[in-house]
């Protein structure tokens, strides 16, 4: 042999991770290195210094844990769940999930629309080196988008294993979050979940004797939700973007094609907002008001902000945390089953913890915070509730 098939990338999550020789031209599209600039959890750095690791690197990671997790499963088609993996949030914008909703109603697509449209060269990005580059190596573009809709039944594994109740997105990126937010509960043992995990009836299901392992994984995201993904700073800092997102939308037209820095930049040519300036400063808003959830109690507060004179709609805001739309097992992935007595059996019966975990999230709280130009105002707003 001329020389090695494949090279070596050094993974700080996952160790040295092998890169085959067809998959070098995909890591070194455009279209994958645009993800070296998009931070993962787009402005926890701001409350966890350490958070400044990116897309990129989370794809090589989820890329990796699917070459495992297909020869344990013993998958043939090995090479196109690897390709949807590395692939899977090529789509991002700027900032990750940060302001995703933001940027679906300026361009009528989320994430993993955009990823889709990027792989297949369509609309927009009829421009994209990904479709021949992919052809090149033996992988259809449309097999690897078909992996990501999930919408094809002779695929349905391979969609499972990158995005289902336990996948090797999440079982890379709860590892590689808590390592670099420096917290340790997101320290899941993929290798054993790997190990467990079963194809039964067209799906993947967990065998029985993997439900500690799992409920242990079902914990750390809890945990990880709690203490990071949902952090009200973080949740402040996102929101406040929004507000500048919003108010100069013209900016933003292509937030597919964009970037951490291009937002950054924009942020600073707008010199005469106050919201984007405290956001570089990080002179965020400050919380004011911590209350109960209810739905009631959330249109009052609402309500009662909203009439306080002299108050603008940017100078404050009203967060739910958990937000209203993370509900159901779906997205707690909670809807695994667990192989028992020759069946699959949901996860919630084989283990009542799981059961009471899914609970866990719909304990929310109705957080008010002003900005640090109209703490007064809204202090004064807050004190009539």
């Amino acid at each position: 042999m001329a020389g090695k098939e494949y090279k070596i990338i050094q993974d700080p999550v996952n160790g040295p991770v092998k890169i085959p020789s067809n998959f070098q031209g995909i890591i070194d599209s455009p279209e994958l290195q645009r993800l070296r600039y998009i931070r993962s959890l787009g402005l926890c750095h701001l409350v966890f210094p350490g958070a400044n690791h990116t897309r990129f690197e989370h794809s090589i990671g989820t890329m990796h844990l699917a070459s495992l997790f297909s020869e344990a499963l013993d998958i043939v088609d090995k090479d196109l769940v690897m390709a949807a993996a590395l692939l899977h949030d090529v789509g991002h914008p700027p900032l990750s999930h940060s302001n995703e909703d933001i940027f679906r109603e300026i361009t009528g697509m989320d994430h993993l629309e955009a990823g889709i449209a990027i792989i297949s060269g369509k609309g927009n990005f009829a421009y994209s080196s990904l479709p021949e580059t992919l052809e090149n190596v033996g992988i259809n573009p449309a097999d690897v988008v078909s992996v990501l809709r999930g919408n094809d039944s002779k695929l349905r594994i391979l969609s499972r294993m990158v995005s289902g109740p336990i996948d090797v997105d999440e079982l890379d990126y709860l590892r590689r979050d808590a390592l670099y937010c420096g917290v340790q509960m997101g320290n899941v043992d993929h290798r054993r979940i790997i190990n467990v995990a079963v194809k039964h009836e067209n799906d993947i299901v967990i065998e029985e004797k993997g439900i500690g392992t799992l409920e242990s994984i079902l914990i750390s995201r809890m945990l990880m939700y709690g203490t990071v993904y949902f952090h009200k700073t973080s949740r402040i800092a996102q929101i406040m973007t929004g507000y500048v997102i919003r108010d100069n939308r013209e900016l933003f037209s292509q937030p597919f094609a964009m970037d951490d820095p291009d937002l950054i930049h924009i942020l600073k040519t707008l010199e005469n907002n106050n919201i984007a300036r405290a956001i570089l400063r990080r002179n965020l808003f400050k919380p004011i008001l911590r209350v109960p959830y209810n739905p009631e109690t959330l249109q009052h507060i609402r309500e009662t902000m909203e009439s306080q004179q002299g108050l603008n709609d940017t100078d404050y805001i009203v967060d739910v945390i958990p937000p209203l739309e993370f509900t159901g097992p779906g997205r707690v992935k909670s809807d695994l089953k667990v192989l028992r007595d020759g069946g699959a059996t949901e996860i919630t019966e084989a283990s009542p913890l799981i059961g009471a975990l899914r609970k866990t999230l719909e304990n929310r709280h109705i957080i008010v915070s002003g900005a640090p130009w109209a703490i007064e105002k809204v202090s004064a707003a807050t004190g009539r509730i």
